[in-house]
């Protein structure tokens, strides 16, 4: 077992330096100039170094710089199979791996790997400087964790020391695993189980000489994550621990029960690292970390929760930036106790906003986290927010929606075959669309919308949007992506206020300034389940072009309001 804390202050150096109290010997590392000590384990040290010939930071993890810790072979052994297994691994959820040098310098050993650097710190650093971490925090920092586990368990690997100080952040505070050294493959029967740090460690002693994975030890060591951050302190065993809700009385009920099956006594019992994921998404809104009392003085300015810009980003939008392109692992039916098969995504191309605004394009939760349902993005620069004027909604009888929980069918195009398009929508909407008033026009295009997304008639999105236009190519994006994951968003409207048509406009041209509201919804599957929830969105100020063709009008731009 070796973990690693990186410092971020003078009592975080002196509490991680050895009892002999040798200050740390700057490394020789070729190509690069060493900066600063990150953190020490038994075997190796991790410094940041800058390379010579980019300039940009890595971490660079150190074998035989003290030799007396520990036998060199093999710290140098743990440190080959480290970059054997992560060389092959590729999620944006751990970190990644570039290269080993040969150290210029060193007692014994002399081999370093070379690392993206993580300059937001451990989660040990982290919630030893805080204390503890609120709940939208631990959805933040759970959700991707459980996300690259279960990546890990379908290629075959557990990780094995799933802990605070293997949590690492990037300046954004996307959390990142750590440390594969001691990970287990599928056939190795010489891997070492039983490893781990203390308190996160499954307290169950471990399955020996087998080839066997034991992916419920990752899921149980990752469930003690989750109650360290919620209470500052890694969980008793099961006959001394008290319910997490008794010491933690704001933590949802859904969330204390998902953390708590996850440590469940009997490794069977377990949920998979997928389904804990899901679980955990679904149990509370993400909050972005605040990493600002933790992190080394000279990373705070980089910090994105220190910035400050003239125009705030939406809290949702920022939490985006954190998930990438989030999928909740093993989305689908709630029961299901296998892991999910994880393939490797392709790198999906981003939705592009019209706004300007680039929001992942990776999964219908994504759609929500980035802000990306219809016009949602970030405010322009200069975008204010006014009081909204009288609101205008479309009702239930021109959306045509269903009662909520009831199964959707989300196959396009779905329904009797001989039902026209226009036979699916009333015909109030239909007359608001051909409206010679465009401030009509965009209420009936905005429940057109609404029916298409919470139906599945992803059709009907063809009469929203100009051919070939920016807005048809975003939510095209979302179409394929609730296509591809066979939801709905059941229960979505939009709520459209301060409508007024910008002048000079033509007959066939106008832009509309409008604040529009996204309501709360659920993803709904095929069968009906829900499989997520969104609260109400943020109020965004738009401009939106439209375009009339030779019957009705339909939308071609959408504009961050001109201030």
């Amino acid at each position: 077992m070796e973990t690693f804390s990186t410092c971020g202050s003078a009592q975080d150096r002196e509490r991680d330096m050895p009892s002999h109290g040798i200050e740390p010997s700057e490394p020789v590392i070729p190509g690069f100039v060493a900066v600063r000590e990150l953190g020490r384990g038994g075997r190796a040290t991790v410094w940041l170094a800058t390379e010579q010939r980019s300039g940009k930071s890595f971490a660079v993890k150190c074998l035989g710089r003290k030799p007396e810790t520990a036998d060199p072979r093999d710290a140098k052994s743990s440190l080959l199979r480290e970059v054997r297994l992560l060389s092959r691994l590729d999620h944006e959820h751990l970190v990644k791996v570039h290269g080993v040098v040969e150290l210029a310098e060193s007692v014994e050993g002399g081999s370093g790997v070379v690392m993206d650097y993580a300059p937001g710190g451990s989660l040990g650093q982290l919630v030893s400087s805080r204390g503890s971490l609120g709940v939208g925090e631990t959805v933040t920092i759970l959700t991707p964790l459980a996300q690259a586990l279960a990546y890990l368990h379908c290629q075959g690997v557990t990780h094995s020391d799933v802990s605070p100080g293997n949590v690492l952040f990037t300046a954004q505070g996307k959390p990142l695993l750590s440390d594969m050294g001691i990970s287990r493959m599928v056939g190795d029967a010489s891997g070492v189980p039983d490893s781990g740090t203390p308190g996160f460690a499954d307290p169950a002693p471990a399955v020996r000489g087998t080839a066997e994975l034991e992916p419920q030890r990752d899921t149980y060591a990752l469930a003690a994550l989750g109650w360290y951050c919620l209470t500052g302190s890694a969980p008793d065993t099961a006959a001394r621990r008290p319910p997490l809700t008794l010491l933690v009385p704001a933590v949802p009920t859904a969330l204390a029960v998902a953390i708590e099956a996850g440590l469940h006594p009997e490794a069977q019992q377990r949920p998979s690292a997928a389904e804990l994921g899901v679980a955990v998404y679904r149990s509370a809104p993400p909050e972005a970390v605040d990493l600002s009392v933790s992190v080394h003085a000279t990373v705070v300015p980089e910090l994105m929760t220190r910035r400050r810009a003239s125009a705030p980003r939406p809290k949702r939008a920022r939490i985006a930036a954190l998930f990438g392109r989030f999928r909740p692992p093993g989305s689908g039916r709630r029961h299901r106790r296998a892991v999910a098969p994880v393939s490797e995504r392709r790198r999906a191309a981003p939705v592009v906003l019209a706004l300007g605004m680039i929001a992942g394009a990776g999964s219908v939760a994504a759609v929500w986290l980035a802000g990306a349902v219809w016009w949602a993005g970030d405010r322009g620069p200069g975008a204010r927010q006014t009081a909204p004027g009288p609101a205008s909604s479309a009702s239930q009888e021109e959306r045509g929606a269903s009662e909520p929980g009831m199964p959707r069918n989300t196959q396009q195009g779905a329904g009797p075959h001989n039902v026209p398009v226009e036979a699916e929508v009333p015909a109030v909407v239909w007359g608001r669309i051909r409206s010679a008033n465009p401030e009509e026009a965009i209420r009936g295009l905005s429940a057109l919308r609404d029916k298409a997304l919470s139906s599945g008639k992803f059709e009907l999105l063809e009469h929203v949007n100009v051919q070939g236009s920016a807005a048809a190519a975003s939510d095209g994006k979302l179409k394929d992506e609730l296509l591809g994951a066979g939801l709905v968003l059941a229960g979505f409207s939009t709520t459209l206020s301060s409508v007024s048509v910008e002048r000079p406009s033509s007959p066939d041209r106008a832009a509309v300034a409008v604040t529009v509201e996204t309501s709360a919804y659920e993803e709904r599957d095929a069968a009906g389940e829900i499989v997520g929830a969104r609260p109400r969105g943020e109020p965004q100020e738009l401009r939106v072009v439209l375009l009339r063709g030779e019957d009705a009008w339909r939308i071609t731009e959408i504009l961050a309001k001109q201030s």
